[in-house]
């Protein structure tokens, strides 16, 4: 039976906190912490960054925003009426 590597447990626990912040709604500091995780994993650890790098990827995808503007979340917020007919020129 295989040990557990202790890295990449812990840097799933760090991306499933990193996808938390940015349903909170702060994808910036969510990003931010990822790139600086994924700095010091990059080299000695390419498969763990590259995990990172795909939270990254998840966090500033289309797909994710769309979902947490739900029509019921929606309620006529000026920024999320902005947000959608900019979407919809691209």
């Amino acid at each position: 039976m295989e040990t557990p590597d202790p890295l990449a447990s812990l840097n799933r626990l760090f991306m499933q906190a990193l996808l938390r912040v940015g349903d909170a709604g702060e994808i910036d500091t969510a990003c931010r912490l990822a790139a600086q995780g994924w700095s010091l994993l990059r080299h000695d650890w390419p498969k763990e960054a590259e995990r990172l790098n795909g939270v990254m990827h998840n966090l500033t995808s289309p797909r994710r925003s769309s979902r947490k503007e739900s029509p019921a979340s929606n309620s006529g917020t000026p920024a999320l009426s902005t947000h959608h007919a900019t979407r919809k020129e691209v």
